[in-house]
């Protein structure tokens, strides 16, 4: 990987600072994960709960945080929207309040059981009926989300279309994690290390991605307006004609 092209490109320190605060917290919240679980599997115990340190629990130090990752998206839009007075920011506001929401509350598990019952999934494709009520969750307020996106880049001017592409980029990884990987569960052998390897993977995964993810928005906010490198460019270079 070529770090020249982002330390040249997007290297502001207020925003690299605050990178560097998130992801050390989410990858310390890892490890720890992977330390006590294999501390279980050594039946070694400890003197005190080691719960609240695990990543997929609900009510963990890492889902606080994860929660708290969202808050400061959620603040670093609306200064953005204020900033730039561009309503395609709206769509990506309503996204991250959708998925603190959805996070906290667990809209997705809760619409699932109900569109199972409501429709009678039954376990296909090699997916649970319970993953079936999930998608369909996904596709509906998906779409919606999908519409206002759209939208929101149709009426962009051309500096707000190319990071709309960044943010979607960013955006994708997150869902690869949050949705493909936990799909995953289905399709592996399950025993104690794939499963400490899903959880790392998944749970880990979504951590990071959003720590980068609220790193880049605070970058917009911060960045000088002749700016105009994206993060695709790095993948995609257009040819001058």
């Amino acid at each position: 990987m070529n770090f020249r092209f982002f330390k040249q490109h997007f290297s502001i320190p207020k925003a690299n600072r605050l990178l560097k605060i998130l992801l050390s917290i989410d990858i310390l919240f890892i490890l720890l994960h992977a330390l006590f679980v294999f501390l279980v599997f050594k039946r070694i115990e400890l003197g005190w709960s080691i719960a609240p340190f695990y990543l997929n629990n609900d009510d963990g130090y890492p889902e606080m945080f994860q929660y708290l990752q969202f808050v400061i998206g959620i603040i670093i839009l609306i200064k953005l929207l204020i900033k730039t007075k561009k309503m395609g920011y709206v769509s990506w506001l309503l996204l991250f309040v959708l998925m603190l929401l959805d996070d906290s509350m667990k809209f997705h598990e809760r619409f699932g059981s109900w569109a199972t019952e409501k429709f009678n999934y039954v376990p296909m494709f090699g997916l649970r009926a319970q993953d079936l009520g999930e998608l369909t969750y996904v596709a509906i307020f998906g779409s919606i989300l999908l519409f206002f996106l759209v939208g929101g880049y149709y009426y962009g001017d051309k500096k707000y279309r190319k990071t709309a592409i960044d943010l979607g980029l960013l955006f994708a990884v997150f869902l690869f994690f949050g949705i493909g990987v936990d799909m995953l569960h289905e399709f592996i052998n399950h025993n104690r290390y794939t499963l400490l390897f899903i959880v790392l993977l998944e749970d880990g995964g979504e951590m990071v991605v959003l720590g980068y993810f609220v790193w880049y928005l605070y970058f917009l906010l911060l960045k000088p307006t002749d700016h105009d490198t994206y993060l695709f460019q790095y993948f995609y270079k257009p040819k001058l004609k």
